[in-house]
């Protein structure tokens, strides 16, 4: 089955895909956050065969009722699952400072989406 992993922003929201088959999840793009940011996920859920889609949430306060808000209007579309993603952004951040000069052209946002979408494979 195809997966998006999706790590919601207020001005960016990173977008990974992956499989049940071979549990392997990659970054795909990031989505500037706007109100038509639902309508770029569906049409990318449909251009992929995507069938579920897991976003990660961490935080509590005005960015989970953000969070909350997106989902909700996702899964008119998709069906959608919600996965803790404490401290993605960070790990993927000390990741990247790892790589040196390698590390033009990684984006955290989607890296950290293919995090969150990666840990929800694994526990399948």
């Amino acid at each position: 089955m195809r997966v998006l992993g999706i790590d919601y922003g207020t001005k960016r929201v990173g977008v990974a895909i992956g499989d049940t088959e071979g549990k392997v999840a990659v970054p795909l793009i990031v989505v500037d956050s706007s109100q038509s940011t639902v309508h770029s996920i569906v049409k990318i859920v449909k251009e992929e065969g995507v069938e579920l889609v897991v976003i990660g949430q961490g935080g509590k306060g005005s960015m989970e009722k953000k969070v909350q808000e997106f989902v909700a209007e996702l899964k008119k579309f998709v069906p959608v699952e919600i996965a803790d993603e404490h401290f993605t952004t960070v790990q993927v951040e000390k990741a990247i400072k790892g790589y040196g000069k390698a590390r033009k052209g990684i984006d955290k946002d989607s890296a950290a989406a293919a995090l969150i979408l990666q840990s929800f494979l694994e526990r399948l």
